[in-house]
């Protein structure tokens, strides 16, 4: 092997034992955080009330409400440190643009989507606390197959997701909060690592709907970085159907590591926020103009898709 691959190779392993190290440093601050439910778990621990100890020490680390999504600031808190190093260390990631985002009100995002998992809804969650002035909080949409998988559509809400539709983003934009969609959906996740960066179609212009609706601010952001984190060589669809989820990946990873294959890859990251668009000057009836939301959306998909050829460049 070529003494360049060599070290290319055992940069990526030390990466990946990093990740690991960090996931069991998570695991640790959640025990210290709660001491007291640790003790409790272990105090009259028996074969018989294993199940009812479990589900005490799962209380104390959830919060006492959580909104009407299931967001839960206390499990929020305690995953901070896993997000902060994946996007300080792990992908090394770059913020241009945070001074285009708002200090408060309805704001929309609107980002090309891969990385099989939505780890760049989390990345720019974690820009928006790190980088911005106000450290707004950001809400994401997550797609339906994500709840097929046990306890992760439930993480997702804890942390932050919401299941996608028109219904949830619109509520979350009248409260003034900040959200990202990905009109690309399952086919910006899903696409063949010979087709990254190339944008899959932008749906109907939901998206646009729910800006003229809500009067949010749309800000266009373009991802760089999460198409290598699992690079789809093939897609098997005939057992992913049995299990409800759109696809299998096989990644240079996947199955062929097993569990293993599920860690991404330390690719290089950069976000680039793109300057917000006002609809604020579109009356009440223009979200029923077809022909402007059609207009509308494909001038975003633009924006971004030219940005992003700019810095693959």
């Amino acid at each position: 092997m070529p003494k360049q691959s060599s070290t290319e190779l055992l940069s990526i392993l030390n990466k990946v034992y990093e990740f690991r190290h960090e996931l069991e440093k998570m695991i640790f601050q959640i025990e210290k955080e709660a001491p007291k439910a640790k003790d409790d778990f272990f105090s009259d621990l028996n074969f018989f009330n294993l199940k009812k100890k479990y589900h005490e020490f799962a209380l104390n680390l959830r919060s006492e409400e959580v909104d009407p999504f299931g967001y839960d600031p206390i499990f929020d808190k305690f995953t901070q440190p896993f997000f902060e190093f994946l996007y300080t260390k792990y992908w090394r990631v770059e913020t241009f643009g945070i001074n285009h985002i708002p200090k408060s009100g309805p704001t929309l995002f609107v980002a090309n989507h891969s990385g099989t998992l939505p780890y760049d809804a989390a990345m720019l969650k974690v820009a928006l606390q790190k980088e911005h002035t106000h450290q707004r909080e950001l809400r994401f949409m997550v797609e339906d197959f994500l709840f097929h998988f046990p306890f992760l559509g439930s993480f997702m809400n804890r942390f932050g997701g919401v299941r996608a539709s028109q219904e949830n983003a619109q509520e979350l934009l009248k409260n003034g909060e900040a959200v990202v969609v990905f009109p690309e959906g399952v086919k910006g996740i899903g696409k063949l690592y010979q087709n990254r960066y190339q944008l899959a179609r932008f749906g109907r212009g939901g998206f646009i709907r729910l800006c003229l609706k809500t009067k949010a601010t749309l800000i266009p952001v373009a991802i760089i970085g999460a198409e290598e984190i699992h690079p789809i060589l093939l897609k098997e669809s005939f057992f992913a159907k049995e299990l409800g989820i759109p696809y299998i990946p096989i990644t240079p990873t996947f199955p062929a590591l097993g569990p293993l294959g599920f860690i991404p890859l330390p690719s290089k990251w950069s976000i680039h926020i793109l300057p917000p668009i006002d609809f604020s000057k579109f009356d009440d009836s223009a979200a029923d103009d077809r022909v402007l939301v059609h207009k509308l959306s494909i001038s975003v998909k633009e924006k971004i898709q030219n940005e992003i050829d700019l810095q693959l460049k």
